[in-house]
């Protein structure tokens, strides 16, 4: 679930427009993968969400791989069956995808006894993803799914570094409704769109950006001094600038949900690209329930969630 910041951990925008940070709380909608050892030759991928039935071929066309194929072409597992499945909605913006490719990175990783450090799952996950969506992918997802909790990816103009801040999940949860529009999007083409016109230098989005570097910054300070109300009004000002990079941002059914949830006190903000998928809103505790309620009577679905630690350890050991 980011937080502020977001698009801001692609490169080279990371780099374009550092300093900057993307702050994100890993939360328990998780993506799960089981393996199972079996007598017979084959890979089989049984894909719970998708209700599909995946059989690993090496020599299965680019056009047809999916991201398990590439997963597997990186870490072969010979004669497992994996069921995998993930608990966030189609199309959210929460990064179910991206967590769910690094649980199964992880899985090979542990059956295998490869012994890849975090970093090198990152790396893998990241490269993996961008060959199979065909332009570049940030590192915020991967970040939240190997440490859970809440990160900050600190964008310097040399590079990246990756921080857990010290905040209380509780105080994020009380303060945060999440919510999901019932609009499936897919980021990559907006990621896309963005990226393009920061390149190219249209100046619209150069001033959005800058602007919504410069108050991440300040966003994560005031988490980190408890400065909550301050946060709410910091997720204002990003909300504003994120509406200006893309026309399909904001669609009318979350105009509609941020006008209403605004008139309760909340402060609202679309998750990943936009378009659809989920958003949160950051209130006062005391206005939660109300927010809740104003969300679901506009026919959207209010998620419960709890900021959620690593769920397994390098040695495949649950960490919960």
């Amino acid at each position: 679930m980011d937080i502020v910041g977001g698009t801001l951990d692609i490169w080279p925008l990371s780099v374009m427009f550092a300093p900057a940070v993307s702050v994100n709380a890993a939360i328990d909608l998780f993506a799960s993968v089981r393996a199972e050892k079996k007598r017979e030759k084959g890979t089989v991928i049984h894909a719970k969400h998708f209700g599909t039935r995946i059989r690993y071929s090496r020599s299965a066309p680019e056009k047809e791989k999916t991201l398990f194929h590439r997963a597997l072409d990186f870490l072969p597992a010979e004669g497992w069956d994996f069921t995998v499945d993930c608990l966030s909605p189609a199309g959210a913006g929460l990064g179910g995808s991206s967590s769910l490719l690094i649980a199964f990175l992880r899985s090979l990783d542990v059956i295998g006894r490869v012994g890849l450090s975090d970093g090198a799952i990152l790396d893998a996950a990241k490269n993996i993803e961008a060959r199979h969506l065909g332009i570049p992918t940030g590192v915020q997802d991967y970040v939240a799914a190997l440490n859970g909790g809440v990160n900050a990816v600190v964008n310097a103009p040399e590079g990246q570094r990756y921080e857990t801040l010290k905040v209380r999940n509780a105080d994020i949860e009380r303060r945060v409704v999440l919510a999901y529009s019932g609009e499936s999007r897919i980021s990559g083409v907006p990621n896309w769109l963005m990226l393009k016109n920061a390149v190219e230098g249209k100046p619209a989005t150069v001033r959005a950006f800058e602007k919504i570097a410069a108050n991440s910054l300040q966003a994560r300070a005031a988490l980190l001094k408890g400065d909550f109300r301050a946060v709410g009004k910091l997720i204002d000002v990003e909300s504003g600038q994120r509406g200006l990079l893309g026309r399909g941002v904001m669609t009318p059914g979350l105009r509609k949900a941020f006008s209403a949830v605004k008139k309760r006190g909340g402060h609202p903000k679309v998750c990943g690209a936009g378009g659809g998928g989920c958003f949160l809103v950051w209130c006062e505790p005391e206005e939660k329930p109300k927010i809740s309620a104003t969300v679901t009577a506009l026919g959207m679905r209010a998620l419960d969630f709890r900021i959620a630690g690593p769920s397994i350890s390098k040695t495949g050991r649950h960490g919960r």
